[in-house]
């Protein structure tokens, strides 16, 4: 499914400003306030720019370590520092192919993520080791490294989601006002360079990972990946190519296409659940009549994937209009060896 509106807000991008906040104040030791002197400024920055640091790294493509030092405007020494208090953290920083990255996304397996506990054995873990009596040193430190390896990785998932965030809400004005934006550091998978690409962006992908936008240089209509991106601009310019924009058609039934088959299904109930579960995107075309009449009626691009769906399931789906699919279906039954 291809989105258009691209007015899709992130209603919790408060909650990720707070996760960051409490980072800042644990790399701080605890509750104390970053006095407004200009060594307090300096020590703000640092911390920013290892926040920012993790963010480049995030992603699946890694990146060189001379660009990271480019993109956060420091040496590659300072890099290689941060690396190494990353992963006192618990963060694995991990060199493939001379790019660096951290090895496993936020997301991905979180109880596993960065050699820390999942919540649920942080507070468990908690719980065992207050029940031990009255505090003694080691008892104190266990548990303060349990909520700092616990906060600390909470809040970088936030400001990475909240970073994402905040491209498609940038991206996403772009195509509701109509204007071209420039995609910062693009990286290219295909080429292995980073660069800065105009576009007039169109629409993102269904699960808002890529979006579709014209390039003025190529002048042709791309796939951009949206955490490759490193930054977005507005250009201020209205979209100009707009008679060129094109959009690759929606999938039902495993099947995209320009061609349009008008169709009619009578179904079973047991057949309209399967057809929910197995094609959610059949969704806008399905109804239910009287309570116990269910229907499927639109236009598909391609016959045979509704076709394997009809055969799979026989006397339970009758065809009442279409007759390009009756033609088909009947093809296939006589193709048929028993």
């Amino acid at each position: 499914m291809i989105l258009r509106h691209g007015k899709r807000m992130f209603s919790d991008n408060m909650r990720h400003r707070v996760g960051g906040e409490r980072i800042l104040s644990l790399f701080l030791d605890g509750n104390r306030h970053i006095a407004m002197s200009k060594s307090g400024q300096i020590e703000q920055q640092k911390i920013l720019r290892v926040f920012k640091l993790i963010n480049l790294l995030q992603g699946n493509i890694g990146k060189p370590v001379h660009r990271l030092a480019e993109l956060l405007e420091t040496d590659e020494r300072t890099i290689y520092r941060y690396f190494k208090l990353l992963e006192a953290l618990g963060f694995e920083v991990v060199k493939e192919f001379s790019k660096y990255k951290i090895k496993q996304r936020p997301g991905q397996d979180s109880t596993l993520s960065y050699s820390t506990f999942s919540p649920e054995e942080s507070n468990w873990l908690k719980s065992l080791i207050e029940s031990q009596g009255k505090a003694n040193l080691l008892r104190d430190a266990v548990l303060q490294k349990l909520q700092l390896r616990s906060e600390v990785k909470q809040g970088t998932e936030q400001l990475f989601k909240a970073h994402l965030g905040r491209l498609v809400d940038q991206i996403g004005q772009g195509i509701s006002e109509k204007k071209q934006i420039w995609l910062k550091d693009y990286y290219s998978l295909s080429s292995e360079t980073v660069s800065d690409r105009l576009v007039e962006p169109v629409g993102f992908s269904s699960d808002y990972e890529n979006i579709h936008a014209f390039e003025l240089e190529s002048k042709s209509m791309k796939v951009f990946k949206v955490e490759r991106i490193g930054e977005v601009v507005p250009a201020m310019e209205a979209w100009k190519h707009e008679t060129k924009h094109e959009l690759p058609g929606e999938a039902i039934f495993g099947f995209t296409g320009k061609n349009r088959f008008s169709v009619k299904l009578k179904l079973s109930k047991r057949a309209y659940q399967l057809m929910l579960e197995e094609h959610p995107n059949a969704l806008p075309f399905m109804f239910i009549k009287n309570r116990n009449q269910y229907y499927f009626q639109g236009e598909i691009p391609q016959l045979p994937g509704l076709a394997r769906f009809i055969l799979g399931l026989p006397g339970e789906i009758k065809v009442e209009e279409g007759e390009e699919l009756k033609a088909y279906l009947k093809e296939q039954l006589a193709k048929g060896m028993f």
